[in-house]
């Protein structure tokens, strides 16, 4: 006798930029109903959804709107209202990464405490509530350069900034914000690193390769990454353990993306996690046998993980808005580039280009990373964004 095929549960996501839109992209090929959550019918999400709820991130009734269509709720962004995630938990809704996780990981304080308080190596930091005690704080923690991080509101490099004693007492530059912020003792690092782990709801996990990471100086955006990283097999396995240990602790299914610095005595410090999809793993979409996508939909639906090696060596580079200027724009040179084998573009759907806006990025794959390295470096460098 047959076994009866289930109905997949339908999918809830609270935010509609480009995580939403790829994830759709991969949901599709399986059926399920899937809901998006945003202010802009025409944001890169709300483009390609079927079904559509128009309202703020934070606005608890369009969120409880969001719930009555769905069977499970995840997120995109962790800057939404995450005390009516927690009312709908307790009535018996399923948000996966759990409530409790987004409360703790949208507050970088709250964040640092939980590695602190869980003996998870990370930077050494002390939390102030205004300006007027960066300095004290930074005198305390000792060294010279700092990382002054609000604890709340930020992302894409913003809400961070790179500073030193010298700077802050001479006042002569503005601050650009104020209020409650990480006061964190910059690390003298090797590289920065990116792993992603994956939790299904029956608690069993899966680790992705440890990923390269290079970031603008400006924007702090990470511009270029690569995997197989170029560390040694030692520290990969151990990033690897780090990163698992530690979004194991969160007790939560869900897809976690994991950062650390990487410093000069080869030690892994934890610098944020992501608990959603994340641009460190868009090149898993060729490079990976599930990717990021599909296996945030295995845990949002219950199905098994998904295998998370990859099948070549991969590069992604993002592609952002030219500092100069803002508007209509087009690619220049995307026939040299897409001429090569092996290279995949994603656009967003973005018609309007910003300074240091993502608009979209290019996976390389090859065979080496020497031969995926030396086609990302061509792209980076003939593909350009240009506004008309």
């Amino acid at each position: 006798m047959s076994q009866k095929l289930s109905v997949l549960p339908s999918i809830g996501i609270i935010g509609g930029g480009q995580l939403g839109r790829m994830f759709l992209q991969n949901s599709y090929r399986y059926g399920s109903k899937v809901v998006i959550l945003e202010t802009d019918a025409e944001s890169p999400a709300g483009q390609l959804t079927h079904q559509f709820i128009k309202g703020g991130l934070n606005d608890a009734s369009a969120i409880r709107k969001l719930a009555e269509q769905c069977d499970v709720i995840t997120y995109e962004i962790e800057h939404i209202n995450s005390d009516v995630l927690l009312e709908l938990e307790a009535e018996g809704k399923k948000v996966i990464p759990s409530a409790g996780v987004l409360k703790t990981i949208q507050d970088k304080g709250l964040q640092k405490l939980f590695y602190k308080n869980n003996d998870i190596p990370t930077s050494d930091f002390l939390l102030v509530e205004n300006s007027s005690e960066w300095l004290s704080a930074m005198h305390e923690l000792g060294g010279q350069k700092f990382a002054i991080k609000s604890r709340t509101g930020g992302y894409d490099g913003k809400g961070v900034l790179l500073t030193d004693i010298a700077t802050i007492k001479q006042g002569t530059e503005p601050l650009p914000f104020d209020g409650p912020v990480v006061v964190e003792k910059l690390i003298a690092c090797k590289k920065e690193l990116a792993v992603l782990v994956a939790v299904g709801q029956d608690g069993q996990s899966k680790v992705y390769p440890v990923v390269d990471m290079a970031f603008h100086p400006i924007s702090n955006l990470v511009t270029y990454l690569f995997t197989p990283s170029e560390i040694s097999p030692e520290i990969e396995l151990k990033a690897q353990n780090l990163a698992e240990k530690t979004v194991k602790t969160f007790g939560s299914s869900g897809l976690f993306a994991v950062e650390f610095f990487l410093d000069e005595n080869d030690e892994l410090l934890v610098n944020e996690i992501a608990p959603r999809l994340h641009n460190s793993a868009h090149h898993t979409i060729e490079g990976a046998y599930t990717s990021q996508f599909d296996q945030l939909y295995r845990i949002l639906t219950g199905l098994p993980l998904g295998d998370t090696s990859f099948r070549q060596a991969a590069v992604m580079i993002n592609i952002v808005g030219p500092e100069e200027g803002s508007g209509s724009y087009v690619l220049e040179n995307l026939d040299k580039v897409l001429n090569i084998p092996g290279v995949y573009l994603h656009m967003y759907g973005k018609s309007q280009s910003k300074p240091h806006r993502k608009l979209g990025h290019i996976t390389v794959v090859a065979d080496t990373i020497e031969e995926a390295k030396k086609t990302g470096d061509f792209v980076e460098a003939t593909l350009k964004v240009r506004i008309i």
